[in-house]
């Protein structure tokens, strides 16, 4: 009899045992799917390894196969075993986050039937400056030595970052081995999915949420095949089946989106650094802007520091001026008049200007001026955002909306407050001080319409707006020559949240937006709006002195005990019914306090308390924190996983980039 451990996709710690039958002997492999009886179900699970025998008292037979071969490699097959252990999932949920999520049900892969694509004209490589040469060549040496090394790539904003990961891909495929190129879902924009494609014409996979499910597969399928050799994709492009792969490049390596949100809540820089030495890959991590933790691994020796200082042919670094926003003016309740007089120059020199704000709606929030009533969501416990287009009242979170409600349901006050700004609100702004100005608004709400962001970079770029508003979605990929203004209308809407992240993000968000300015021989100007304006992640900013703030946070983080000086565990409780969140929360912390105590673990245990958003969609939330070293945390997270608390889920979350 032979036998085969099988992991299922389940949130399931064990693995288990189950017997081939006749007529699959032969067929099964580690690494392929099949259909086993589980309860008086079946399930979907991947073979892990055969068994000449087992020590399982009744074992069911396998159903069938769903494969084949195997659809995963042995490397995958240990990669997801690290997740598991590292992100406290089960195994089978770690092998099923690594897979195109048609896979995941019990479906045979289809045969791939690949369309016919127009292969875009070939572009030769640019010859490289001094300095990106000598930010390759020890990465090219690590590929040609097949060793398995981590790269940090800090380049200011526009300092030829691409050009140097397009070579360093360029070296390992000529050396017979794919490479993987993951930017933030914001960043592949078409024009860049354009300009990779037309240097590897025929090998490049594009990777990213807004692909059908069938188009996600015949990608991932094309990978496995080795029909494409280049994988360029957002965070779950990690994954991709390639064997063998020798690089993984990681462009914006700060970015939050990142972070997988749901279980197993991977951190895709770790991800690809554990892939890489599974594969004996080189790894590039580049930002103008790096994580605190990935530039102390650097000057540490772990990683290895590349530096990129100046700017291509030797352009300057906008200057950054800070106003207090505080004192606005006559002319403005929301643009500084040095903001204002900036757009006027701009404007009569035929010239464009970015415009950000990093939240969208018309108002944040609505309040009863005479009661203080604020309306807030009822599934969220959370202010409900006023959007003039179309007129109503919407939650973020969830996206409940209701109508103006008229008048208040508390005091029966008419004459309802909005506060706080909107990018719909600048937009009007910007209309009535210029109506002879373009505008032209990016954010979700416009972009989630298809086409509307390769329009707007069209257009933007055509000279047919003079002025691009929007959130984030304009503080990367734009790289227009005739920018030479940006402006930040309120500087402070991540600065004093409550996580100790917020410092970092400001500079982060500050520092990229600001790089859209002067990127060509007209030069630029950066005017950050601010009402904290001596905050050292802001004066950082303004130099463009990521070392000052670099050592400023980094004594910061020293005297509060976070990273990188400590890891985190970010525990979440949620349910419908608050009074069990809560008890089962208490009841975890005071476990944790007696695990901590009992087995002398060096661990700083943070709460219960409730968490920043202690509503969301109709879940209480409540929250503990861990610190510590990894092992004793992961050692007192297992713990609480196994107890049982009805009504009541857990989330753990090893290394969180947020702990709201």
């Amino acid at each position: 009899m032979l036998y085969c451990e099988v992991a299922l996709s389940l949130p399931l710690e064990k693995t288990f045992h189950y017997s081939i039958p006749e007529n699959l002997r032969g067929t099964i492999a580690p690494g392929m799917r099949v259909v086993v009886p589980f309860g008086k179900s079946k399930s979907v699970g991947f073979v892990l390894k055969l068994l000449e025998t087992s020590d399982v008292e009744t074992v069911k037979d396998i159903i069938s196969s769903l494969d084949s071969e195997p659809i995963l490699t042995p490397q995958l097959l240990s990669l997801a075993e690290w997740i598991s252990k590292s992100y406290c999932s089960s195994l089978g949920e770690a092998l099923f986050t690594i897979i195109p999520g048609n896979l995941r049900a019990p479906k045979r892969i289809p045969k791939n039937k690949p369309g016919a694509e127009a292969l875009p004209e070939p572009d030769n490589a640019h010859t490289l400056s001094e300095a990106q040469e000598k930010s390759v060549m020890p990465i090219y040496e690590a590929m040609r030595q097949g060793k398995n090394e981590t790269f940090l790539l800090h380049g200011v904003t526009s300092s030829g970052k691409t050009e140097v990961y397009l070579n360093c891909i360029r070296d390992s495929l000529s050396r017979g081995r794919p490479a993987i190129f993951l930017l933030p879902e914001i960043s592949l924009t078409p024009q860049f999915i354009k300009i990779v494609k037309g240097r590897f014409p025929g090998r490049v996979g594009v990777w990213h949420s807004q692909l059908s499910a069938g188009e996600r597969y015949r990608t991932w399928d094309a990978a496995r095949r080795g029909e494409i050799s280049v994988m360029l994709g957002a965070r779950s492009a990690v994954f991709a089946p390639f064997k063998n792969p020798g690089l993984i490049i990681i462009d914006e390596e700060h970015e939050s989106t990142y972070k997988q949100e749901n279980r197993p809540a991977y951190l895709t820089r770790d991800v690809a650094i554990a892939r890489a030495a599974i594969e004996k890959a080189a790894v590039v991590l580049g930002s103008a802007t790096p994580s605190v933790e990935s530039y102390w691994k650097a000057k540490k020796g772990e990683f290895t520091l590349l530096e990129l200082s100046e700017r291509v042919d030797s352009r300057n670094l906008p200057p950054v001026r800070i106003v207090e926003s505080g004192h606005l003016g006559r002319a403005s309740k929301i643009l500084s008049k040095p903001l204002i007089e900036a757009l006027t120059r701009v404007l009569a020199r035929r010239e464009q200007a970015i415009i950000f704000l990093n939240r969208r709606g018309f108002s944040p929030g609505i309040i009863c001026p005479s009661c203080g009533q604020v309306w807030q969501c009822p599934h969220c416990a959370i202010s409900l955002v006023f959007h003039r287009e179309p007129e109503g009242l919407k939650c973020h979170y969830c996206g409940y909306s209701q109508a103006w409600p008229g008048k208040c349901p508390s005091c029966g006050e008419n004459n309802l407050a909005l506060f706080g700004v909107g990018t719909q609100k600048v937009e009007m702004e910007l209309k009535r001080l210029f109506p002879q100005g373009r505008v032209f608004r990016l954010d979700r709400d416009t972009a989630s319409k298809k086409g509307v962001y390769e329009t707007a970079y069209r257009e933007f770029k055509n000279e047919n707006f003079d002025i691009l508003l929007g959130t984030q979605m304009v503080a990367k990929g734009f790289d227009f020559p005739r920018v030479t203004l940006v402006g930040v209308v309120d500087a402070d809407t991540a600065l004093y949240l409550p996580d100790f992240r917020a410092p970092e993000r400001t500079f982060q968000l500050i520092t990229q937006v600001a790089g859209r300015s002067g990127r060509s021989d007209l030069g630029g100007e950066v005017i950050v709006q601010s009402k904290h304006s001596s905050h050292y992640a802001l004066l950082a900013a303004q130099k463009h002195d990521y070392a000052s703030f670099y050592e400023k946070e980094l004594e910061f983080r020293r005297q509060t005990n976070y990273p990188p000086f400590t890891r985190l565990c970010n525990m979440i409780f949620r349910g419908r019914n608050e009074k069990r969140v809560m008890e089962g929360c208490a009841a975890s912390a005071e476990a944790l306090s007696k695990i901590i105590k009992e087995n002398k673990l060096s661990l700083e245990l943070l709460g219960p308390s409730q968490a920043a958003h202690s509503k969301l969609r109709n879940l209480f939330r409540y929250q503990l924190l861990l610190k510590g070293g990894i092992k004793e945390i992961y050692f007192a997270a297992d713990k609480i996983r196994s107890f049982n608390m009805p009504g009541v889920l857990v989330n753990i979350d090893i290394d969180p980039l947020s702990i709201i």
